[in-house]
């Protein structure tokens, strides 16, 4: 018996059933708009506070007033429309913040995907020292908005104040480190970029990494060359 042309033989064994054609065209095509979406859609990037004036006249956020002891590292945040006052917090400060952090913390529950709300929770526990929860809270709105640039600068500088006030060496080596990685983190499209990269100089040159120290200060002022920041970095870290 002849055996058939193989152009033949080709097209009997291409000739597929009809429904497995149409379900891998479907599926290849899903797999193309999928990609193309990825594609066209752009990361979240919040910015400011949560879009709700009743809660923010309830917490009394912005408020300028709030102070920070953020040590030799840059800081800013929506919660006190940008950088915090260096002042020490009194009593009935710490109080009042208390109070909107409890209220706050309340809307944030009935609005879980709003990482806003949790960057403003971890602002305000900054304000009164509690640096685990500031770190938690800060974590939170970067799990709901990874490419958040407050949120990581946050998240950093929590961990970094955390560190100041460690005594031991080797745990506190570890939080500097934790809190530069987050440092890095910024993408330096987002406001808060140069902030990160001082404060990433600053903490490399105190975990003795003296040279990647120098390059992010350089960095640094090839962005900002002039200021108060920039002659810190230069006197200190570049010894000129």
């Amino acid at each position: 018996m002849n055996a058939p042309p193989p152009v033949v033989e080709l097209e009997r064994r291409l000739r597929w059933p009809g429904w497995p054609t149409l379900l891998f065209l479907g599926i290849l095509a899903l797999l193309l708009s999928l990609v193309g979406m990825t594609l066209v859609m752009r990361p979240s990037r919040p910015r400011g506070l949560p879009e709700d004036a009743a809660v923010l006249a309830a917490t009394g956020l912005p408020n300028p007033s709030l102070g920070v002891i953020a040590s030799d590292l840059r800081f800013t945040a929506a919660a006190f429309g940008g950088p915090p006052s260096s002042a020490t917090n009194d009593a009935a400060t710490l109080a009042r913040t208390r109070e909107s952090e409890l209220m706050l913390e309340r809307w944030a529950r009935a609005h879980p995907r709003e990482p806003r709300a949790r960057a403003a929770l971890g602002a305000l526990a900054l304000v009164r020292h509690d640096y685990a929860v500031a770190e938690t809270r800060y974590r939170e709105a970067c799990e709901r908005a990874p490419n958040y640039g407050e949120g990581r600068l946050g998240w950093g500088m929590a961990l970094a104040l955390d560190a100041a006030r460690t005594s031991e060496p080797w745990p506190r080596r570890a939080l500097m480190l934790r809190a530069i990685a987050q440092f890095a983190a910024v993408d330096r499209t987002e406001p808060e970029f140069l902030l990160a990269l001082y404060n990433r100089a600053r903490l490399l040159d105190e975990v003795g990494r003296a040279t990647e120290a120098r390059t992010m200060a350089k960095r640094y002022l090839a962005i900002e060359a002039t200021g108060p920041w920039a002659e810190r970095l230069r006197r200190e870290l570049l010894g000129s």
